[in-house]
């Protein structure tokens, strides 16, 4: 074996297998270098330094050998950075397989599972690993009892006391029948937990739809509680919130769990992520970062949400947490279970193709299980004359009176601020800044237009289009609806959820009071809302992205879960045009309609999830050559290259190639190939290279 001059060689296994953490796309491939006698305890999964183009590079450790497979001349280990297997093979394989997928390197998805090292936190842990060992030697009891004290033991134990409370068998039947849980209405979700972390078998994955009435955290610690007690669990969410809330509920059960979030500090995020490594904890929650989280014995994984776009990695080589679960149950065989308050277009392809069971729950009435929903149909309005068409009509006045009488009630708006979007009144061309080409708006009732991006002020606004000067307002925010619902109900407490205004806790939503919410931002109290009422339907219907239905339909459903049940008094009116497809689905009970149509309309136009879509955008040279030079399996569509605007596109572009799902591994591949090729060749310009981008039409 060769060597560089200036060092030892170890003398079992000298050789060292390494994976390169964030090198360039040509060099993901593993390094093999010199084991000296100082980093003679590397092993497998441990982080190492290394010289790499003359530079301080972190690396992997693969594996061990006793000869190399170059004839080049080993450069040493650097050093250990710790002795800690903070990559199981398990764990290598799901990132080769997530970089295979999304067409990247292995190295920048190892830098999205692991966080950075924090010498002080792991020192801090270890002394407490040792602390734990000690506390466990010393409880492990006093020596065994010898024969005689054994047989008096189990004497007194199978006699107990006569004085001695009821035993549970001599209880009212009725007393001892256990309580009914929400999990207990959906009968495939049993099977599913029974096979849970099975090595034998095909591995249990399935998609449920919760009713409105069913919260995902009760559902979602029922089925943490339900596994054994050495089986690990990991639960992802979108929202540090949604994080929150069930950590309430498994600390309210007795189940000791780990969040692992980005939110945290170095220190202590590095101190979480070596307790779960460890196996110090069974349970991990955490966001789209804690998707990789080392959990020993992982039999369930659990994502509540999927369609939320915070699962989606913004980072190379922007993996879908779905994708990152998808892997994992396939290399560790756990239990995968997708929740949601909504049906989700890639999950309902998913089970169409057979890879998820869809689990239905039990018939129940429909008044047990949601509040009563109504739109604003031709019939209320021309009931209420003129005000039946405006934008908070009196039906709408009277959901928000009856509910304050039993609790708070909910108020959902599409958009933050005043007047978010305006237009021109005869043409209705939006206003957008002359400068930036960024919309106009209205800070307050009286306020001039301003720019909210580059903050210029418009006094003198004329429509590019017709030269007019009168302006009206395209969407209302949620700061404009607070003043209007204030002036109706002065004496009624009133808060503002989201945008400028940031959170509002769960637990600070008093009991009668209205609260103004933008999607994704309503605070969930104890007590849920006793109404909720969907302002301006239309307008988030009208968002310019081809799946604005389906995601206006998954944000009312969020909303809609966070209110009582009929039987409870709750209430949920939408205003909106009441024959639109994805509002009448809001009306029917668990009805496949609105979803069927939109599946077929999106077969028949070849979108995703029926193609798999690649965006590639960049410098317009470099996509143009990128696109003549990359080898695309035969039958690939490509649209473009086009010159993408806005006044930071200046001399960028954009691409996007088309292939049918069932070859998308020869898409990814081909793409995969190209940026490689790119990168040796030091090709000049930016380019980036998205597989699924949720915003690619």
């Amino acid at each position: 074996m060769r060597t560089t001059a200036g060092f030892e060689v170890a003398d079992e296994l000298p050789v060292a297998s390494v994976r390169l953490v964030g090198v360039l796309p040509h060099l993901d491939r593993p390094f093999e270098y010199a084991v000296t006698p100082a980093t003679a305890a590397a092993g497998p999964g441990m982080r190492v330094r290394v010289r790499f183009s003359g530079k301080d590079t972190e690396g992997i450790v693969l594996g061990r050998h006793d000869a190399p497979t170059t004839d080049r001349a080993l450069a040493p280990l650097h050093r250990l950075v710790s002795e800690d297997v903070v990559v199981p093979p398990a764990m290598m394989r799901v990132c080769e397989e997530v970089a295979e997928r999304c067409a990247g390197t292995v190295g920048d998805v190892l830098r999205l599972a692991l966080p950075p090292r924090h010498a002080r936190a792991e020192k801090a842990d270890r002394a407490a690993e040792e602390k734990e060992r000690e506390e466990a030697r010393l409880a492990e009891g006093p020596a065994e009892q010898g024969p005689a004290e054994q047989d008096s033991t189990e004497r007194v134990a199978a006699e107990p006391d006569a004085l001695s409370e009821p035993s549970e068998t001599e209880q009212d039947p009725a007393e001892a029948a256990p309580t009914p849980r929400p999990g207990d209405r959906y009968p495939g979700l049993a099977a599913l937990l029974s096979r849970a972390g099975s090595p034998e078998g095909p591995v249990p994955r399935a998609t449920l739809t919760l009713d409105a009435a069913d919260t995902w955290t009760t559902v979602a610690a029922d089925a943490i509680g339900d596994l054994e007690p050495a089986q690990g669990a990991l639960v992802i969410a979108p929202d540090q919130r949604d994080v929150a809330r069930l950590s309430r509920v498994l600390t309210e059960r007795g189940i000791a769990h780990e969040i692992l979030a980005g939110t945290e500090g170095p220190e202590k995020r590095y101190r979480t992520f070596r307790r779960i490594l460890r196996g110090a904890t069974r349970v991990v929650l955490g966001n789209r970062s804690a998707a990789f989280a080392p959990v020993r014995n992982l039999a369930l994984a659990i994502c509540w949400d999927e369609a939320d776009d915070l699962l989606e990695e913004p980072r190379a080589p922007y993996p879908h947490t779905r994708t990152v679960l998808q892997c994992r149950s396939a290399e560790e065989r756990c239990a995968l279970l997708f929740l949601s308050a909504s049906d989700s277009v890639t999950l309902r392809a998913l089970s169409d193709l057979g890879y998820l069971a869809r689990l239905e729950p039990v018939p129940a009435p429909v008044t047990s299980v949601r509040p009563h929903i109504v739109a604003m149909d031709e019939y209320l309005r021309e009931r209420e004359g003129a005000s039946g068409r405006s934008r908070i009509p009196q039906e709408a006045m009277r959901v928000i009176r009856r509910g304050l009488e039993r609790g708070p009630v909910l108020v959902q708006v599409p958009r933050s601020g005043y007047v978010p979007a305006i237009a021109c009144t005869f043409c209705r061309t939006r206003a957008q800044c002359p400068h930036c080409a960024a919309p106009l708006s209205l800070a307050g009732r009286n306020g001039p237009l301003h720019c909210r991006v580059c903050g210029r002020r418009e006094d003198a606004y004329r429509c590019p289009e017709c030269d007019r000067t009168q302006v009206r307002a395209m969407v209302i925010g949620s700061t404009r609806t607070a003043e209007e619902l204030h002036r109706a109900f002065p004496d009624t407490a009133l808060k503002v959820a989201g945008g400028a205004h940031g959170a509002l806790e769960d637990d600070a939503v008093p009991d009668r009071a209205i609260i103004v919410a933008t999607p994704g931002a309503e605070p969930a109290p104890a007590g849920r809302y006793a109404a909720c009422l969907l302002l301006d339907a239309d307008a988030l219907l009208g968002r310019a992205a081809f799946d604005a239905d389906v995601e206006a339909v998954r944000r009312w459903r969020g909303a809609i879960s966070l209110v009582r049940s009929a039987d409870d008094g709750g209430e949920v009116l939408v205003v909106g045009t009441s024959t639109l497809p994805a509002i009448r689905d809001l009306v029917a009970h668990r009805s496949s309609f609105f979803l069927d149509r939109v599946l077929e309309d999106r077969h028949e136009l070849d979108l995703p999830p029926f193609s798999r879509v690649a965006e590639i955008t960049g410098d317009r040279e470099a996509c143009r050559t990128f696109l003549e030079t990359v080898e695309l399996p035969d039958g690939t569509d490509v649209f473009g290259p086009v010159d993408l605007e806005g006044p930071d596109a200046a001399g960028r572009a954009r691409a996007v190639v088309r292939l049918e799902p069932s070859r998308s591994r020869e898409l990814a591949a081909a793409l995969r190939a190209g940026v490689a090729a790119r990168s040796a060749r030091k090709a000049r310009g930016a380019l980036r290279v998205r597989l699924d981008p949720p915003d690619v039409f």
